[in-house]
């Protein structure tokens, strides 16, 4: 059995989304094939969106290949790492301590994403796209989708395509509170002021898969008038690879914390956020999609802990991205026959729309 439809979701982590990029790397490496050509849609929330852009980006001399490799996007990390986490000349030369501005200056982040990206639209990917922000404004998730068909202003969320770039979805997606400012677009949506107010879509889903899963799903039901016998998706239909960052070790000690006020909890409460998010979601999806005897694996989740390697996405020190080169080597090397396995499932029949053998129920 083949799965009619195949899903990559990429969590956030800022630095540490070399992770992902070394195994994606490692998957071009085993298929032959680069990731757009693997997978129907690409999901990704910060760092991870950012890569989701990347990876579909077409040639600008070839525009049904992608101008990208996976193994050249380990290059934003492990040599732009530190022009995208450079700190803001105000804050330096007046020594503001980062609680009153944003840690780092988004000039750098800016000129690494024109350079990678430059002004390519979303509606150009090479496969379907879904990236997270979060509008403080109208306070409503934010979707960058690369189908205009998609697009949609819900009453309690935003579906964004027609006219908006890569570029704008990799700032908005990655505008991680406290490390750097809210990202500002234009828009037509007349309900907000001609524009939308967006930050890192980590602060509600750092771990996009069961959104992406939800997306597909959707989008399948929707009618089609050129393929008027078009079978809608169901959940057994779905193969799911899921990255993630690094998990975090850090702990907070409660004699220390039950005394902590407002200042203290800013930053510890961020790392939370976003692990538990990422956490909660791989725990549902492991118990929703296990694997039966007799049928492929369907939900593939490569995450390890960050036992080494700082958990600071931001630490963009030699020392520590040789340590997540290491992790990401590890988890490579300690999953081969997954990766094995998982490369075989997605080079069997590439982005088919064919009907699964069987038809199973959830939690099979």
């Amino acid at each position: 059995m083949a799965y009619r439809y195949k899903i990559l979701s990429i969590d956030g982590g800022g630095i540490r989304g070399i992770i992902p990029g070394i195994i994606l790397a490692e998957i071009e490496k085993r298929t032959g094939k680069p990731i757009c050509q693997l997978f129907n849609l690409i999901a990704g929330t910060s760092t991870g969106g950012i890569l989701s852009a990347a990876l579909t980006k077409p040639h600008p001399s070839n525009p049904n290949q992608p101008h990208f490799k996976a193994v050249d996007l380990i290059d934003i990390y492990r040599k732009e790492g530190k022009r995208i986490f450079a700190e803001s000349p105000l804050a330096k030369s007046l020594k503001i301590d980062d609680i009153l501005k944003a840690k780092y200056s988004s000039k750098g982040r800016d000129e690494v994403l024109t350079e990678y990206l430059q002004d390519t639209f979303l509606k150009k990917a090479l496969t379907d796209l879904f990236i997270t922000s979060y509008d403080i404004e109208l306070r409503m998730p934010v979707f960058f989708v690369n189908n205009v068909k998609d697009q949609k202003l819900g009453e309690n969320f935003r579906k964004v395509c027609d006219g908006y770039t890569m570029k704008q979805a990799g700032m908005a997606t990655s505008a991680a509170p406290t490390y750097f400012k809210p990202y500002k677009i234009d828009t037509a949506d007349p309900t907000n002021g001609g524009y939308y107010a967006l930050v890192d879509g980590g602060v509600f889903a750092n771990n996009p898969t069961s959104l992406a899963i939800m997306e597909a799903l959707i989008s399948s039901a929707r009618p089609d008038p050129q393929k008027p016998d078009k079978q809608p998706l169901t959940i057994n239909d779905i193969l799911v690879v899921s990255l993630g960052t690094g998990s975090l070790n850090r702990r907070y000690n409660y004699d220390q914390a039950v005394d902590w006020g407002l200042v203290q909890w800013v930053q510890p409460l961020l790392n939370i956020t976003l692990d538990g998010s990422s956490e909660s979601v791989a725990c549902q999806l492991e118990q929703m999609l296990p694997q039966a005897d007799g049928y492929p694996k369907q939900y593939y989740r490569f995450q390890r802990q960050l036992t080494k390697a700082n958990d600071n996405m931001d630490d963009t020190s030699p020392e520590n991205i040789a340590r997540l080169i290491t992790l990401a080597q590890q988890i490579i090397e300690q999953r081969d026959s997954e990766l094995d396995e998982l490369c075989q499932q997605l080079k069997s029949g590439i982005n088919s729309q064919e009907q699964p053998e069987k038809s199973v129920l959830v939690g099979r």
